[in-house]
């Protein structure tokens, strides 16, 4: 009865810990928005790393990179091309399995980066062997 008592509490303890156990910062990866500009097809990818730097790419060339850090569902970003020392804020919007997310600007001087992201879908691209 006591063996019962101690694997049922254990089992009530470790359960709802094991199943929220999803990645601290569901935005590391790679993210892709494609879409149209001036009539012309574009592809923006994005890659958010663990050490918390980031590239972006149009159309497979690199044309930025910096850093971020996330704060719940505030990401926070900044980059030399507006500024390395000042941060954009946006909220981050998840969707399904945490396979898409849409940016919200909070507060971004930065113009390029905003209207890079902001309202827009990313889908999460999945890696081989994933």
């Amino acid at each position: 009865m006591k063996k019962n008592l101690c694997l049922s509490i254990f089992v009530a303890v470790l359960l709802p810990v094991t199943a929220f156990t999803i990645d601290d910062n569901p935005l590391l990866g790679k993210w892709e928005h494609s879409g149209k500009s001036q009539g012309q097809p574009f592809n923006l990818m994005a890659i958010f790393r663990a050490n918390g730097t980031y590239d972006g790419f149009i159309n497979k060339k690199e044309f930025v990179s910096g850093v971020y850090h996330m704060n719940h569902d505030t990401l926070y970003i900044a980059d030399a091309t507006c500024n390395d020392k000042y941060n954009g804020t946006y909220k981050m919007e998840f969707f399904g399995k945490l396979d898409s997310l849409k940016f919200h600007v909070i507060q971004d001087t930065c113009v390029g980066r905003r209207q890079a992201t902001d309202g827009k879908v990313f889908k999460k691209l999945v890696t081989a062997g994933k």
